[in-house]
């Protein structure tokens, strides 16, 4: 995968070079059935089992807790199906939560259930003091677009709850009573096709599908992806606060940018409590894609529109729930691999193509 190139503002991440070193290695090593009771089968079976051990410790939960999916959207299907199935509880979720939460809660309301929507300040910060005792709550950590960092809601306040940890850089902040988390490997610089469930030890999680074995979840991964995951993870962990510093001096100067040569411009969030990876803001007036277009030509790649939504240049409803514009939806990512003068000739070159 090519590495980072400055003017890549988008919000992909290629491969940690760590994983990537070793890929066609765990490729070599990842085909045998890990079940199996040969010599190949059994080298496989521990490299499987130190990964895992070496994932969970830096997510911060129990080797046990740990389950691999092949896919993120079927994670957040086993999650969200493991502990919405008491009708009796009410789902409750926020505005800024990904469309797929949406679909869960249309699901819930359409088979009897009740739902509530939280609806977010104008800095993106939700109140979970509104949840009803006896919830199904839905909490997400960071939202990948605003970089909005959501506090840790009161445990008397559900009765159930399911981490969307999928652009948290603290990977370990979960709620103190939580039942099922996700991460996203490609949030660290992991592979895409795989993600990482938690199912906690104490928690009400139940298997949705039909109980064969003492299997929780079913389906195949990629054994190759999972010792990846393992290696980028381990080495993302050693720099991310260093990385984090220097990102959140892009963040601020980015910031500063934009108020001076875009007065028109309106930033979501706040950047005293938002992740500095992620920067959101409109642009009233502008078509989005026309200036995607105008900042390739001169080489800039940004995004636009929502973060998960059916396509590239969908409307972010993030942004509308936080009562911003619909139109000019921009979104920055910033990386380690950018410097000051390039943040600087993006907001020149955005304010000179607006």
């Amino acid at each position: 995968m090519s590495p980072i190139t400055a003017g890549d503002f988008q919000s992909e991440l290629p491969l940690h070079p760590s994983a990537q070193a070793l890929l066609a290695t765990f490729f070599e090593q990842g085909w045998p059935d890990p079940s199996k009771v040969h010599h190949q089968s059994a080298n496989l079976r521990n490299l499987i089992q130190t990964a895992k051990e070496s994932i969970a410790s830096n997510l911060g939960i129990q080797t046990t807790e740990l389950e691999i999916v092949g896919e993120l959207g079927f994670g957040f299907q086993s999650a969200v199906s493991g502990i919405m199935q008491n009708r009796n509880l009410e789902f409750t979720y926020s505005e800024v939560d990904r469309q797929i939460i949406h679909a869960f809660a249309r699901l819930f309301a359409s088979s009897g259930g009740k739902i509530s929507e939280l609806k977010p300040d104008k800095s993106g910060l939700v109140d979970f003091s509104q949840s009803s005792p006896d919830s199904i709550l839905i909490w997400q950590s960071t939202n990948r677009e605003t970089g909005v960092k959501q506090q840790l809601p009161p445990s008397n306040h559900y009765q159930k709850l399911f981490a969307d940890m999928t652009a948290s850089y603290e990977l370990q902040r979960l709620p103190s009573n939580w039942d099922c988390a996700l991460w996203d490997p490609r949030n660290f610089g992991g592979p895409q096709g795989i993600a990482l469930l938690g199912i906690s030890n104490h928690g009400g999680w139940q298997n949705p599908g039909p109980v064969i074995d003492k299997r929780r979840v079913f389906g195949s991964y990629s054994k190759p992806l999972l010792l990846a995951t393992a290696v980028a993870l381990e080495n993302w962990v050693k720099d991310r606060d260093l990385q984090q510093t220097h990102i959140a001096v892009l963040n601020r100067q980015a910031r500063q940018l934009i108020s001076e040569k875009l007065p028109n411009a309106i930033i979501a969030g706040d950047s005293h409590s938002a992740d500095p990876r992620f920067l959101a803001f409109c642009l009233p007036g502008i078509i989005a894609e026309e200036l995607l277009r105008k900042l390739e030509g001169f080489g800039f790649l940004v995004d636009a529109g929502s973060a998960c939504g059916g396509g590239a240049l969908s409307p972010s409803h993030v942004l509308t729930a936080m009562g911003l514009p619909m139109d000019g939806n921009m979104r920055i990512t910033l990386k380690p691999e950018h410097s000051e003068e390039m943040v600087f000739k993006l907001i020149e070159r955005i304010a000179a193509s607006a």
